[in-house]
């Protein structure tokens, strides 16, 4: 299928998704959003589909979260929350327990954290940077900050919380935290994504699934209540974080 906002392809038994608006940073918008949950229910559904690469376009940001002016225009706190107010932006949210190859390029932040928090296997190139831009833009972090605290130590994400775009980890630092597996020069990211996508695809998709779904279970249950309580006070403030959203940069939160 043709999309607006991503680049799908198949390589055998894996799905590439490339997020593709490299012009405001991969920066996701409605469509974005509406086309990332029809890829990934297409992936769950397609059997011959075994594990799938996520990234961004060009090498300057793999994704820096919800394009500012299009949450403007549709009067919406974020388009990634779906009609019970809830994030459904990930194959995890959307209930898809098939792996996800996360390769990061370039930026990565504010709502942009979510596809990293989600991935089963997470590289980087060697010029990516993570950091968070909500506080920046008059935001609360409620729902990527919590998801981290299964990424980095809690030292750090208090850090990058409080410090907005002022404190940022680059790559060999996510890897020496655990951020991710690997760093890779930018030319190599996307093969190194499909060389690891092509192993993990060599395993029964029964026993990767239970596999997950019993990990990610153990995760989602300490997130759940918290990040409840983040979207709650999310929602009772979406009238005036949208105002100020007005002079904030593309890509400035959830």
């Amino acid at each position: 299928m043709t999309y607006e906002t991503l680049d799908v392809s198949r390589d055998g038994p894996v799905l590439i998704v490339v997020m593709n608006r490299p012009g405001v940073l991969n920066a996701y918008d409605r469509r974005m959003v509406a086309e990332l949950r029809e890829v990934w229910r297409a992936f769950r559904d397609d059997g011959e589909l075994r594990v799938a690469v996520l990234t961004g376009a060009g090498d300057r940001s793999f994704s820096t979260g919800l394009d500012v002016d299009d949450a403007l225009a549709g009067g919406v706190a974020s388009p990634s929350l779906d009609e019970d107010g809830r994030v459904a932006l990930t194959s995890r949210d959307l209930r898809v327990f098939k792996p996800v190859v996360v390769a990061v390029n370039g930026h990565c932040c504010a709502g942009g954290w979510h596809f990293v928090n989600d991935g089963d296997i997470v590289l980087c190139s060697d010029n990516a940077t993570f950091f968070d831009t909500h506080i920046d833009v008059g935001l609360a972090n409620p729902v990527e900050a919590v998801g981290l605290l299964s990424r980095l130590p809690l030292t750090e994400v208090l850090r990058m919380v409080t410090s907005g775009r002022a404190y940022r980890l680059g790559a060999e630092r996510a890897r020496e935290l655990g951020l991710v597996t690997e760093v890779v020069p930018p030319a190599d990211l996307v093969p190194r994504a499909l060389e690891i996508a092509h192993v993990v695809a060599r395993h029964r998709s029964d026993l990767l699934a239970a596999s997950l779904e019993t990990v990610w279970t153990a995760v989602e249950d300490q997130r759940a209540r918290a990040e409840a309580l983040g979207l709650a006070l999310l929602m009772r403030a979406s009238g005036r974080d949208l105002l100020a959203f007005r002079d904030a940069p593309p890509g400035g939160g959830s």
